[in-house]
């Protein structure tokens, strides 16, 4: 293991026995519902380490469809896309998802996934957690949330689609559609077996989060409108993007070639382009007009 991580057996015993140690919390960002999430950051020689773990491992591995987040050209909006159109949604999200997942669940992945001895595992997972947790900022976080479900979430997803149902998870928002209606029994089933699939990890369902979207109203997946046949963005966040286009055109005026202003242009162009991706005719307008105000280099 040493060997492929590029470091010798020494450094990486040292690496692991202060592992916990070389995680430093760097903020808590407040969360909609009054709660907080920490955030880390990881000391150098780590997080090299965890960089090479995602090259050598993570990153080679072929994740199934329905996982969609914090992957190579997955986001939330190809997931929106995956239930567009549907006559009922069901959204469940998981409470406090990274730091729910124990070292154990980590080992238990990493010889189930990869099929390392338990010896190569305990080391790999204790390189990935702190004080025996999964936290949210390291690289590898992501990927290993995406993995600890392995087996179990297999097995429900083929389970659903087997029903007609298709079913999907950013991260920690999971998102089950369904074309035809669902009585309640069926309804009921579903949410039962997706709880259940969060607790055999240890993660518990965020129950003020759960919704059942029928056709007739609002249907949304990450703040994504998916009641047609393509997804499409709120009205009101359309509104935001060309009203910052609006407040580029004045400050080009002030001040073109301020860093405040390259800031602004920049950070408006990259929401000109997500508004691309569900309306290109609305996305090209705009990017006509910040075509003619770029910043100025001095």
């Amino acid at each position: 293991m040493a060997l492929a991580l590029g470091i010798s057996e020494q450094e990486l015993h040292s690496l692991t026995k202060q592992s916990d140690s070389l995680f430093f919390r760097t903020k808590l960002i407040d969360k909609p519902d009054g709660t907080f999430r920490e955030t880390f950051d990881v000391a150098p020689g780590l997080k090299s380490i965890h960089a090479k773990i995602c090259a050598i491992f993570f990153k080679r591995v072929n994740y199934p469809d329905y996982l969609q987040g914090s992957l190579k050209q997955r986001d939330y909006i190809s997931d929106a896309k995956k239930h567009v159109g549907s006559k009922l949604l069901i959204s469940e999200d998981i409470s406090n998802f990274f730091p729910s997942i124990s070292k154990k669940i980590v080992v238990e992945m990493w010889v189930g996934v990869f099929k390392f001895s338990p010896e190569v595992a305990e080391c790999l997972a204790e390189l990935v957690t702190k004080n025996g947790f999964v936290v949210q900022g390291a690289k590898t976080s992501s990927y290993v949330c995406n993995l600890i479900l392995w087996n179990r979430e297999a097995l429900l997803a083929n389970s659903l689609k087997a029903k007609g149902l298709t079913y999907s998870r950013y991260v920690d928002d999971v998102t089950v559609s369904a074309k035809r209606e669902l009585n309640l029994k069926e309804k009921s089933e579903v949410i039962k077996s997706i709880y259940s699939v969060f607790m055999s990890v240890g993660a518990k369902p965020n129950r003020k989060k759960h919704k059942i979207m029928p056709r007739s109203g609002q249907q949304d997946v990450h703040g994504v409108n998916v009641n047609k046949l393509a997804p499409s963005m709120p009205k009101t966040k359309r509104n935001q993007i060309r009203a910052a286009v609006n407040c580029c055109e004045r400050k080009f005026v002030d001040d073109p070639s301020s860093l405040e202003y390259i800031a602004l242009f920049n950070s408006t162009l990259g929401r000109v382009n997500t508004l691309a991706r569900m309306h290109k005719r609305e996305a090209q307008q705009l990017k006509e007009r910040l075509t003619k105000i770029k910043p100025i280099k001095n």
